[in-house]
């Protein structure tokens, strides 16, 4: 009588033990089906270079703040200079100051605006660098009094999508150690990015199709980094998978990008308008 109780106990530790190697076994082949890709991709931003055209009533509180600073104001070193000048060559026509050659020699005050006045008309002001085509996306010195961001055409499995610079993360690097890398993958060495965190600033998850999963992953998880360009005569030399870049403005980012990628891409970036 006792053996059965214990043929019955050892029976059921066998199903459990079964069905238990069973559910661990359906746990690990589901994890490993559904593993996620992690991916850095780097936000980068030339900032703006030149002010902007300032409006009508930021024109008209420009005025008016230039005028009571002007009531409120002492003289300056130059009006007083001026004060100065008109004084000696008052006294030089009455005779009553002997000629001093070394401050007749001197430049005037009168003399000196002038010059000034000469040196403003000659220069021209401009949006712009001189020599370079304002519409080339592929510029650097476009939109000087707006931030630009780089945008890329890249070969993301089988096809090509307008992106930030994305790419796998590798183990034993943090994330933003993935985007430094990314920098000079994507964009060569002549382009100096400093980036502003460690932390990501944005995030954005897709699946992949069916047919490129050859890696086991069903998908990737996208960590925006921001990054600022530190020069700006730097250039981009596209790498491999590059097919084509431009640096956009930020109300220009809809346009090039998926409806779904372009509400993440916004949750972070904020319009300079």
């Amino acid at each position: 009588m006792a053996s059965r109780p214990l043929l019955q106990t050892s029976r059921h530790l066998a199903r459990y033990y079964k069905l238990t190697s069973q559910l661990i076994l359906t746990r690990s082949q589901s994890n490993c089906a559904g593993k996620w890709q992690i991916m850095g991709a780097a936000c980068i931003i030339r900032p703006p270079v030149i002010c902007p055209p300032m409006k009508p009533i930021e024109q008209q509180y420009s005025e008016m703040l230039a005028t009571v600073e002007k009531e409120r104001s002492l003289k300056s070193d130059h009006e007083l200079r001026r004060e100065k000048d008109l004084l000696h060559t008052e006294l030089m026509k009455t005779d009553d100051e002997d000629l001093n050659l070394e401050e007749a020699s001197k430049q005037t005050a009168l003399e000196f605006e002038d010059a000034c006045d000469d040196e403003l008309k000659a220069f021209n002001a401009s949006m712009s660098v001189p020599g370079v085509d304002v519409k080339d996306l592929g510029s650097l010195n476009h939109s000087l009094e707006r931030s630009v961001i780089l945008v890329v055409k890249q070969k993301l499995g089988t096809s090509q999508e307008w992106v930030l610079p994305q790419t796998p993360w590798l183990p034993g690097e943090t994330l933003r150690q993935t985007c430094e890398r990314l920098t000079q993958e994507a964009c060569g060495d002549n382009l100096k990015v400093k980036f502003l965190s460690n932390a990501p600033c944005g995030f954005y998850k897709y699946k992949y199709p069916k047919n490129a999963r050859t890696e086991g992953f069903i998908g990737a998880k996208v960590f925006f980094y921001k990054g600022q360009v530190r020069e700006n005569n730097g250039s981009v030399y596209p790498g491999e998978n590059i097919v084509e870049y431009q640096w956009l403005t930020h109300d220009k980012l809809d346009e090039k990008f998926k409806q779904s990628y372009a509400k993440s891409v916004s949750m972070f970036l904020v319009s300079d308008q």
